[in-house]
């Protein structure tokens, strides 16, 4: 385990080690431990225990966006309740999303209906009507054909 201090450079390795020895004398657990110290300014140094892994992440990222650990894990703690708003977002966002599903689901199923709806009218109608509606659909030259051959109603036109 590393002993971090947020804000604290290498000069501070004298108060990392009162920390350890008050830690001892007071039964301080060791995973868990967060340390008030000295007050700089309007900032407070809070010692956090972790394990190295965590250490050289939290380094690696701080170096790839330019700034000292310190700061980098000062964002972090400040965009803390950010992630909860974010995570209310996206709950919105799939509820938005599962409505329109719902939505397109029920256009298709209306879609289906229309499409099949002439067909249906078709069964429906008596032979004038299917007669006469071909003869309203068909050219010139099909009706001169039909009187001598007659109008094919059983044929689908469509």
């Amino acid at each position: 385990m590393y002993s971090a201090v947020i804000g604290a450079d290498r000069t501070d390795i004298e108060q990392i080690t009162v920390t350890r020895i008050f830690e001892k004398i007071l039964c301080i657990p060791k995973r868990t431990q967060w340390n008030t110290m000295v007050s700089q300014g309007d900032k407070k140094q809070v010692a956090v225990r972790i394990p190295l892994r965590q250490k050289a992440e939290l380094e690696a990222e701080a170096v790839e966006r330019g700034v000292s650990r310190s700061e980098y894990i000062r964002g972090i703690l400040d965009d803390r309740h950010r992630v909860v708003e974010l995570e209310e977002r996206v709950e919105r966002k799939q509820d938005r999303i599962d409505e329109l599903e719902a939505q397109l689901t029920e256009r298709s199923r209306v879609e289906e209906k229309i499409e099949a709806l002439p067909d249906k009218i078709r069964e429906g109608q008596t032979y004038q009507e299917r007669r006469q509606r071909m003869l309203d659909q068909a050219s010139v030259a099909e009706r001169l054909k039909w009187k001598v051959t007659g109008v094919p109603v059983d044929r689908d036109s469509d």
